[in-house]
């Protein structure tokens, strides 16, 4: 029985040349050691900001997030200051898997972010740790939903995130890091018997142990951290060297089970260590007068009780420290159905004054941007004139100074960042902080923090962070690419970006490439450069719909438990 991949694509979420350069020196990788050196390699460009789901739906589309649609995991409703969930069907372009699959090809995508609901495709689909599951794969997720069955029978659960990611006790460490090794071997395990089963034409599988890894571990490897422990124990020191040990053991065994013609390797972005300075951009742009919160909204260091997004705020950290993962789920099950949405609302933007605001962010750490609150197009917009506004709002951005260092490298208008029909739901503005002594700011609610706090530094106790408390790792923009097999030129350092993987697997299986996707095939790569076919898509798109009820309810303690809500 002729068995395997014909392209063999792996994930490994988050993973940097910086650092596999360094585990290849020292003999822990020989796995990827041996095929360097029949393949080639980039340092791949994320997206802007470089964030999982846009860089993952660049990857899987060819497109910049302007035209596939996807720019987090929430967006918000035109026209409202409401949020709502992003799920699969909001992406506006087709998928790799799609486009093969209709073209009568056999696909499997296992744990990639931003695929679900599972697309109904010519193989099989394993949705992401963005779909509506509390810690593991059941059959909502599974397409066939049949597979489910068998996986669970032979594997167990496959997990996103065993364990909670933003409380951060004394054993912690220890107990994530044995979980992150558990669950390599279970996914190694699930893509080996998927690919014994039949020959794929395009079998996807992604880790995301090399994230979670490097957000958390990044401070005990990293000796020249401000947030180094001191006597780090040598196996916390070693933790992120181990999982690139463990995902390259992991790859032998794919690749032997695959026998594939091509094998690409992609991360969504690189890693670096974030420093030990917290930023509060939305107390910075109230500083200026760009923005105002209400007069009721008591601060922390008032005493009081807290309202809107300072008091949601510490309701959700209270219920995620105390309550047990089951009540945790209860709760969130009990709240009314519509709640869901507006608690994050709230939480990013339940004290601001949008009739006195000129400017907002939604303050996540993973992306810092800025919204303008524009008249006509925000129910309580206040700029009549967004050029002059931009123009202001850029000078004072550049302006901030901690320290006397400057803290933001670059703004850009989400205009020249982005193109295509899905534009108007990126933020106005996309920051670029600027790394201080080569480590990241971190970006945290203003909600926590009294008037005029525009910055403080982390204490001791708080320096090994949590999701949602700043992490000791964080993301950047240079990623990992590799691309080895048939057609594929040895040594050969090139420059790519996310969206140049998708039309570059295409052209390897001698398949069409859509007038509509962005990116390039690598020529530079590829020892074959005949003439790219191109096509026009003519299926059907998926209808741009929320989730229903129960799934967004379960997607909501989903992201939660996982920090990014």
């Amino acid at each position: 029985m002729n068995t395997g991949a014909r392209s063999l694509i792996i994930g490994w979420d988050g993973a940097t040349w910086q650092l596999a350069h360094r585990f290849l020196a020292e003999g822990r990788m020989p796995v990827l050691d041996q095929l360097l050196r029949e393949g080639s390699w980039s340092r791949m460009q994320s997206t802007t900001p470089p964030m999982t789901l846009p860089s993952w739906s660049a990857f899987l589309t060819g497109c910049n997030p302007g035209k596939h649609g996807i720019f987090d995991f929430t967006r918000r409703v035109p026209g409202t200051y409401q949020l709502e969930f992003t799920n699969a069907t909001h992406r506006r372009v087709p998928t790799l898997h799609r486009l093969l699959s209709d073209r009568g090809a056999r696909v499997a995508s296992i744990a990639v972010p931003t695929t679900y609901p599972p697309e109904t495709l010519n193989g099989v689909v394993i949705s992401g740790f963005d779909s509506p599951v509390a810690t593991s794969i059941d059959g909502s997720f599974c397409h066939p939903k049949s597979v489910y069955t068998d996986l669970k029978a032979r594997f167990g659960r496959m997990k996103f995130a065993d364990f909670q990611e933003i409380h951060i006790g004394p054993t912690w460490h220890d107990e994530a890091l044995t979980s992150l090794l558990e669950e390599i071997p279970r996914k190694e395990g699930i893509g080996c018997h998927l690919l014994k089963q039949e020959r794929w034409d395009a079998f996807m599988l992604l880790f995301g142990e090399s994230d979670t890894v490097c957000h958390h571990f990044w401070h005990w490897m990293d000796e020249s951290s401000p947030r180094h422990p001191p006597n780090a124990p040598t196996h916390l020191r070693e933790a992120i060297a181990t999982v690139y040990s463990r995902l390259d053991e992991a790859l032998g065994r794919l690749m032997d089970a695959a026998a594939p013609d091509h094998l690409v390797i992609a991360s969504d972005h690189g890693f670096g260590g974030a420093g030990d300075v917290v930023l509060y951009l939305n107390r910075y742009l109230e500083s200026r007068g760009l923005l105002e919160y209400h007069a009721s909204a008591q601060t922390p260091a008032s005493g009081g009780l807290r309202t809107g997004s300072s008091l949601t705020d510490t309701m959700k950290a209270l219920a995620l420290k105390h309550l047990p993962a089951r009540a945790q789920e209860q709760l969130v099950r009990n709240l009314p159905k519509p709640v869901l949405g507006h608690i994050e609302s709230k939480s990013r933007y339940g004290d601001i004054a949008f009739d006195q605001t000129t400017a907002f962010s939604d303050e996540m750490n993973y992306a810092a941007t800025v919204w303008l609150n524009i008249e006509g197009r925000d129910p309580q917009g206040k700029i009549k004139d967004p050029s002059a506004a931009r123009a202001d709002i850029r000078a004072a951005l550049t302006e901030w100074e901690v320290d006397g260092h400057r803290v933001v490298e670059r703004i850009h208008d989400r205009e020249d960042l982005y193109h295509g029909e899905c534009i108007d739901r990126a933020p106005d503005l996309v920051l670029d902080l600027a790394l201080r002594e080569n480590y990241s700011y971190t970006l945290l609610p203003s909600g926590r923090v009294a008037e005029g706090t525009t910055w403080r530094r982390l204490a001791p106790e708080e320096r090994h962070g949590g999701k949602g408390f700043g992490m000791p790792g964080s993301h950047r923009s240079d990623g990992f690419l590799f691309l080895w097999g048939d057609g594929v030129r040895p040594g050969v350092e090139f420059q790519s970006n996310m969206t140049d993987p998708m039309p570059t697997i295409l052209h390897l299986l001698d398949e069409a490439i859509p007038d509509h996707v962005d990116g390039r095939v690598l020529n530079e790569a590829l020892q074959n450069t005949s003439q790219v076919q191109h096509s026009v898509f003519q299926g059907d798109l998926p209808t741009d719909a929320p989730l229903d009820d129960t799934s967004a309810e379960e997607l909501a303690k989903r992201l939660e438990a996982l920090g990014y809500l």
